[in-house]
């Protein structure tokens, strides 16, 4: 091995090294009460919104950053956002206690953000749930092409064959049989693209 393949080996190595000794920082937060919605990163989080974490919460901070900004969110309590200073090197440990809150008015339009959320969580869930009905669509698609075009087959060795005879029996049998394949396929296949646009219409719908 030579000089300069040797340095080069070392220095990733060194490199190698460097990167596995750079420990991951967390910041651990509880909270009283102890299930709380945590946002992270903004000042004023869209709270119906579904929340970063949820209390106790150990949340990774990137390499660099000093501070980290996290919104406080129970339906019970008074919003807090607040910025926690980050120990250099360690996992940061806070306990934050949130007001409760007594205003009507307040406690029922955060009872109107989550109920925002639910919806918005569910059009998700619609959204990613019409890949089913596409997917057997599409499957139906293909399974109707291949039979018609195997109908088309057995027609066409049954305009070539010159005589009535069992040949010619087995292809009309075999004729019909794949035409009726491909049409129910073709219905099948409209029935589920229908079903997964109308799943996925309403999922954007909810998602606002």
């Amino acid at each position: 091995m030579s000089k300069r393949a040797s340095i080069i080996i070392s220095l990733l190595l060194i490199l190698f090294g460097n990167v596995l000794a750079q420990k991951q920082r967390y910041l651990q937060i509880s909270t009283n009460p102890s299930t709380v919605d945590l946002y992270t990163g903004e000042i004023q989080p869209d709270f119906a919104s579904k929340p970063d974490y949820v209390s106790p919460a150990f949340i990774p901070v990137p390499e660099g950053d000093e501070s980290v900004i996290v919104s406080f969110f129970h339906p019970d309590y008074a919003d807090t956002t607040i910025r926690i200073s980050l120990a250099a090197n360690d996992t940061s440990f806070i306990i934050v206690a949130l007001r409760q809150s007594y205003d009507d008015d307040e406690i029922a339009q955060k009872q109107d953000m989550l109920r925002h959320r639910n919806r918005r969580i569910l059009g998700e869930y619609l959204r990613w749930s019409s890949i089913a009905p596409f997917a057997i669509s599409g499957i139906s698609a293909i399974v109707s092409l291949y039979n018609a075009s195997k109908a088309k087959d057995h027609k066409k060795a049954m305009e070539n064959t010159r005589f009535m005879n069992e040949k010619y029996d087995k292809h009309a049998e075999d004729f019909k049989d794949h035409r009726g394949s491909a049409k129910t396929a073709k219905t099948v296949s409209g029935i589920f693209f229908g079903t997964g646009l109308a799943i996925l219409t309403a999922g954007f719908v909810l998602s606002f």
